[in-house]
Formats: structure tokens, sequence, C-alpha cells
């Protein structure tokens, strides 16, 4: 609950416009972003966090804005403005005069950081009634935020329940004749994280509560943080029971999605088929790095999901956890990537298909980055016909990075990834240097591969003598 409320005290023209169908219309003034490109994004799903775009426009010279935005329901949408991350909530049907706040660009480090963390902030409107979501979301965060605050405070002493549940009730008590279906979700969710916050054994009892036999809020914000925190590791905690542990059988050793849904229906009392499956899809997501359940087993679950799903959210949140676990895994297509060379071209992952690619993220300042150069050019003289070394330079300086070849004449391709500085997030960059082999196919053969100083060269010749290639 750290979000910064951007709620101005200049909010005028007491009414709230509406358009016809379901469309949403967004629109303001912001002359500080003028002939900027505003993009909002909607979250595709709250498992793996995926974007989806739901409209762009550009601000004109006066910086006015306006565009026209397809909504079914009720939901959250955002925007990035330089260091803020500024959302809002929208209902079908109608017209959001956003104020945007002052453009406060990034810093460069911060703008090349892929893990810089944007400051939230609610966006205001210019136009609102009493009714307005937004405005009814900001009176009740108002009012849950000290209450919050307390039970954070207390979380190491023993939980009085009764306190608690008079403490929800005084929270409520303003806000209880509302009818507005999303705000009245939003915070019966919330009332659940002030519970679990309370009392982390209390899972199976939550779950009880707010999950089993209720709607699935696939749109709901509150509904999916609180969602991803009761079922956090839960085949895990499943696997406790004399029941429950069946769930290792069924992954590791039976691969069966049937046998799976059975035993959430026995052990974990779950007799709602779209919960079940729900869940199976947040475990396969979180489980998937992890060494209690097999890889191969779980991605075969996630394809039963995908064929066998009647529920087109389901399908779409497999995809997304499919998209999310695979890209780096050996047999599939590594993110793709578009960054410039030194000599200002626009350089392609995809223009090496046919060729094997050694690709490899480093920082002209790395001592290990630096030594591992000086292996690199023999062995790329040697063998610069059968394969390309791309490196991916990550110095926070374009300068350093263009110094630095002037002084050492490398023969193999260098990119900049500052126009693209999602890539090291992409390809989970954790530290320097770090390699892949990408082969002809255009898919992963080594991720990560070893390194020169590793003996690259002969698992390079094993690898191509595997395939064919020598």
């Amino acid at each position: 609950m750290n979000h910064v409320f951007f709620v101005l005290a200049t909010l005028f023209l007491l009414h709230s416009a509406v358009s016809s169908g379901g469309n949403i219309t967004v629109t303001g003034n912001a002359p500080s972003y003028r002939n900027t490109k505003i993009t909002f994004y909607k979250t595709s799903d709250w498992i793996t966090g995926t974007e989806d775009v739901v409209g762009e426009c550009v601000v004109s010279d006066k910086g006015d804005f306006n565009l026209e935005i397809s909504m079914d329901s009720a939901r959250q949408l955002y925007t990035y403005l330089g260091i803020y991350r500024g959302y809002f909530y929208v209902e079908p049907g109608n017209t959001y005069q956003v104020v945007l706040p002052e453009r406060q660009d990034k810093s460069p480090e911060e703008r090349l950081n892929p893990y810089f963390e944007p400051v939230e902030i609610h966006l205001g409107l210019a136009n609102f009634s009493s009714e307005d979501l937004n405005m009814l979301i900001v009176m009740f965060d108002d009012a849950y935020i000290p209450y919050y605050d307390k039970h954070v405070n207390n979380i190491y002493q023993k939980t009085d329940w009764n306190k608690l549940e008079t403490d929800i009730q005084q929270i409520e008590a303003p806000f209880q004749h509302t009818v507005n279906r999303f705000y009245r979700d939003y915070r019966n969710y919330y009332y659940g994280m002030l519970k679990l916050l309370a009392n982390q054994q209390r899972v199976q009892s939550l779950s009880d509560e707010y999950f089993n036999n209720r709607p699935v809020l696939y749109n709901n914000p509150v509904y999916g943080d609180l969602f991803n925190q009761v079922f956090d590791k839960y085949f895990i905690f499943l696997g406790r029971s004399d029941s429950g542990k069946r769930v290792y059988d069924d992954i590791n050793r039976a691969v069966s999605y049937t046998s799976l849904l059975h035993t959430l229906s026995v052990a974990g009392n779950f007799s709602n088929d779209t919960l079940r499956e729900l869940i199976i899809l947040k475990q396969i997501h979180d489980e998937f790095y992890g060494s209690q359940f097999s890889r191969k087993g779980l991605l075969t679950l996630l394809d039963s999901v995908i064929l066998r799903t009647a529920i087109g959210e389901h399908a779409k949140i497999a995809r997304n956890i499919r998209h999310k676990i695979t890209r780096l895994q050996p047999g599939y297509e590594p993110p793709q990537f578009e960054l410039f060379d030194t000599g200002g071209k626009l350089v392609r992952l995809s223009d090496f298909r046919g060729r094997y690619v050694y690709l490899n993220f480093c920082t002209c300042q790395s001592y290990s980055c630096l030594n591992e150069f000086r292996m690199l050019s023999p062995f790329f003289e040697r063998h610069r016909e059968k394969i390309e070394v791309i490196t991916i330079a990550t110095d926070p300086e374009e300068e350093i990075f263009r110094h630095f070849l002037k002084k050492n004449k490398y023969d193999w391709k260098f990119l900049y990834y500052n126009n693209q500085p999602e890539i090291l997030k992409e390809y989970d960059i954790r530290a320097f240097p770090t390699y892949f082999l990408i082969g002809p196919d255009g898919k992963l053969i080594h991720s990560p591969a070893v390194s020169p100083a590793e003996n690259f060269e002969q698992r390079l010749f094993e690898v191509m003598k595997a395939r064919g290639d020598l």
C-alpha cells in the first residue's frame, strides 16, 4: 500500500460525461508532454504480469491528447510517464479527462536500468462525480491505509480476530451502501489482505472465504494480488498432507491433468473447475524453476490446459506462461532484439538465421569481460566462417562503449542496448559476462552457454558434430 495518490485540488466540472457503446474515451491537456507518444496498458493476467497495449496517442503541439479504447468491463489502465507509472480505473461508456503529472523524465542511468521501479501514482481526473470509480477508490484507500499500517506494525503479535473484524466494519461503514460491483469487490479483497497479513497460517480458510465457489475476477487487481499471495507455493503446502502429496505423483510420474484436478478436489476441497484450473496455472508458473516438480511434466500439463480448457482467459494465461517460462529454454527461440551497431545500423537477431550465434552480454568496464574478449578474438578468427559472435554492451554511457572499441579493434559484431534496455530483463541477465548459443534454426542450444574460458570451443565442436554440421 505504498501508492502515491495524485489527486489535484483543482478538480472541477462535477459531472461524468458518457459516450456511446462499450468504448471509453481518454482525453486531456498536458503541455509538458507535447509531441510525446503516450501508451496505455492493461494487465493481461495477474499471474505472469504480462502487459497488453490498449491504445496509443500523440500529444499535440498544444498539449492535447484524445483516444478511444474498446472496453467491455471495469478495470485498471496505466501508462508509463518518465519516472512515473500512472494508473486509473475505467468503466465502459465513460469519458476520462486525465490529469498527468508534470513531466519528469528518467535520468540516463534510470532509463538504461531494466529493473528501475517507477513511482506509482493514481492519476487525477478533471471530470468526476461522487460515484466515479476513481473517487470512490481514493476515498476507500485513504480510510484503509491507516488500518493496514497498524496491522503491519502488529504482525509479530497474536491476532485479536474480534478486533480485526471490528476494524474491518469501521472501514466498511462509510462505503457499505455503494452499489458499484467492482468497487464492492475491490474493498472485499483488500479486507482479505488484512486477514492474510494478520495470520499467514490461515491459507485454507482464506481460500474458502474468498475464492472457493466464488466467481473469478480476472479484471480486478486486488483479487489478483490476494490470489497470488494465498496460493503462493500452494502445491508445496498441499503436499504436506496425506491426500495432497499425490500432487507429486500427478506431475512427476503420471503427468495427468485429470488426476491433478481430482487431487485438488479431494485434498484442497475445491469443487469449482474454473478455480482448480486457475490454481494449476499459478503453480506451473511458480514452480517451473523450482526443484520439486519435473519441468517436462509441468510443460505437458500446461499444454493440456491450452488444448482442453473451455475458458478463454485460461487459454490466454497459459500461453503467457508458456512464453515466459520457455523463452530462455533450449529448443525454443530466444527473445528477439533490434539494436544499433557502432556504425548506426539497426541489427536484428533474425538477421543471423542460418548461422550459429554465440551471443554474450558484457560491459566494457568489467575485468571478466575484458579478459574473455582477449580469448574470443583468436576463437573468432579461427571459426568466423561457422559462427557469428555478437556482444551486447551494457555500459551506462554509450561514450564508454565507443571509446573502448576505438582502442580495441575487435572484429565481431558489437551492439549497444540503449534503444531496448529491457533486453536485460528478457534474457534474465544477472552477471557479466553471460553467454548463449543459438543454432542456425534460431533456437537456443545452450542457455546459458559456457564462456571461452570454460572450453566453449570444444562444446561447439560437440554440438556441430551431433547436429551433422561437421
